[in-house]
C-alpha cells in the first residue's frame, strides 16, 4: 500500500474523528477498522466478545485497564485515542495471520507524534486562548495495580461462567499479560533501565519487519535453531509459551541489549539471504542429537 493510498483512507474517514475541548480524540469503529486495514465486523466481533470470552484483542485492552463495558459501548460511541493506538498494534503485530501490513505502516507513521497528536492535527483543534498556560496532565494509562486487578476479576468472571473450563488460548493471553504488568511494576521499583526480551521470530517480524514463513526451508523452527546454531553467544534463556496449541519451551533474547540486537539482525539477515538453509544446517550439525544435548548444556 502506498502513501498515497493511505493519505486518501485518512481522508475519507476524517469526519469520522473528534476532539473535544480538551485534546481528546476518538473515532468510530468503521474509521478504526479504515485505519487497520480490517473489516469493522472484526473489530466489533472483538469488542463484543469482552462479555464472555475474551478474544486476545479484547484481552490486550482490558489488560491496559478498560473493562467490558467500556468496549461494548465504544461499538456506537467511538473508540478513544488510547484504545486505537492498541487496536492498531495488535493488527500491526499480535493477530499472527490476520497482521496488515497497513496496520503495520499506519503504526509506524504514528510512533512520533501519536494517535492523539495526529486527530487533533487533522481536525483542526487548537488549545483555547481562555484557557490559562498551565494545564492539568492528560489523563493516563491506571497504575499497574488497578489494571492488574481488572485482569484478574475479568479472569475470575470467565472462570465462573465457563466453569473453570477456560480455552487454553486465552489462559495464556491472561496469564501473559499478568505477567507482563507484574514485570513492568517490578522493573519501575527495581531499576530505570526497561527490559525488553523477545523471540527470534518475534524479533524479526516486530523490529526488522520481516514475514517468518510456517513453512519450507526459510521457516521460522530453522530460524531459531539458525541462531543457537551459529550464534549461541546471544543468549540461552529459554521460558514456557503456548505454540499451536502446547506447553513449548521457547528462547528468548534481551532485545534492549544492542550487542544483542545487532547479533540476532545479522543471524537473520545471514538466514534468509542464505539458499538453503536446511542445508546448512545439517552440515554443521544441528539436528543431530548430540549437537542438542550440547546446545543444552550450553
Amino acid at each position: 500500500m502506498s502513501q498515497i493510498e493511505i493519505t486518501e483512507i485518512i481522508e475519507q474517514i476524517k469526519q469520522e474523528i473528534e476532539v473535544d475541548a480538551s485534546g481528546r480524540g476518538k473515532a468510530s469503529m468503521k474509521a478504526t477498522a479504515r485505519l487497520a486495514g480490517v473489516s469493522d465486523k472484526a473489530i466489533g466481533k472483538a469488542l463484543e466478545s469482552a462479555n464472555l470470552e475474551p478474544s486476545k484483542l479484547a484481552v490486550m485492552l482490558m489488560g491496559q485497564g478498560f473493562d467490558a463495558a467500556n468496549l461494548n459501548s465504544w461499538r456506537t460511541h467511538g473508540i478513544p485515542d488510547i484504545a486505537i493506538a492498541i487496536i492498531l498494534d495488535y493488527y500491526a503485530y499480535e493477530a499472527g495471520r490476520y497482521c496488515t501490513p497497513q496496520a503495520k505502516l499506519i503504526c509506524r507513521a504514528f510512533k512520533t507524534i501519536g494517535v492523539r497528536a495526529w486527530m487533533q492535527d487533522i481536525t483542526g483543534w487548537e488549545k483555547s486562548p481562555q484557557e490559562q498556560p498551565e494545564q492539568p496532565p492528560a489523563p493516563a494509562l491506571p497504575p499497574v495495580e488497578q489494571r492488574l486487578q481488572t485482569l484478574v476479576d475479568a479472569m475470575k468472571t470467565l472462570a465462573d461462567l465457563t466453569g473453570g473450563r477456560l480455552n487454553p488460548y486465552i489462559e495464556q493471553h491472561f496469564k501473559d499479560f499478568a505477567a507482563n504488568l507484574l514485570a513492568e511494576h517490578n522493573r519501575k521499583l527495581l531499576t530505570l533501565s526497561e527490559e525488553k526480551w523477545l523471540g527470534v521470530v518475534n524479533f524479526a517480524e516486530s523490529e526488522l519487519g520481516k514475514k517468518v514463513p510456517l513453512s519450507g526451508s526459510h521457516y521460522r523452527g530453522h530460524l531459531g535453531t539458525w541462531v543457537r546454531t551459529f550464534y549461541p553467544h546471544l543468549g540461552s534463556r529459554q521460558e514456557n509459551r503456548l505454540v499451536n496449541g502446547t506447553q513449548q519451551s521457547v528462547y528468548i533474547y534481551a532485545c534492549h541489549d544492542p550487542v544483542v540486537a545487532s547479533g540476532l539482525t545479522k543471524a537473520i539477515e545471514e538466514f534468509f539471504a542464505h539458499p538453503n538453509p536446511t542445508a546448512a544446517l545439517k552440515q554443521a550439525g544441528a539436528f543431530t542429537s548430540k549437537k542438542s544435548l550440547v546446545l543444552v548444556k550450553d
